[in-house]
């Protein structure tokens, strides 16, 4: 009898446990505007190799912000989990519009669309 008590005081507290976890991956916060904006210049000035594009020479005083939306991640458990992007569209002095796509949790660069791509 005592075991089997135990034994249920274990499964709550480990039921607890994963739901408070899921509870924070699901509303984890997400970027601010000048910390999206921040990280999309530092894709565009330092790209990631795997983008395989030229490093641009940007810098926070040369560009406006034009456009900025949070969009759904695709896939089954990303949905389950309510995870994010976020796309920054960023104007240049020379007129060019280079939009970064990034994680909206980390500002890890995805991809890099525009004129300069």
């Amino acid at each position: 009898m005592i075991k089997a008590t135990n034994l249920k005081k274990e499964v709550f507290r480990i039921l607890v446990f994963l739901i408070i976890c899921f509870a924070y991956v699901y509303q984890k916060p997400i970027l601010t505007t000048g910390e999206a904006t921040d990280y999309a210049v530092l894709c565009l000035n330092v790209p990631p190799k795997e983008l395989v594009i030229k490093a641009v020479d940007i810098n926070l005083d040369d560009i406006t912000l034009e456009k900025l939306s949070i969009d759904t991640k695709s896939g089954f458990f990303n949905q389950f989990t309510n995870q994010r992007e976020l796309s920054v569209t960023l104007k240049t002095k020379n007129g060019e519009e280079p939009t970064v796509r990034m994680d909206a949790y980390n500002g890890k660069c995805l991809e890099v669309t525009g004129l300069l791509n």
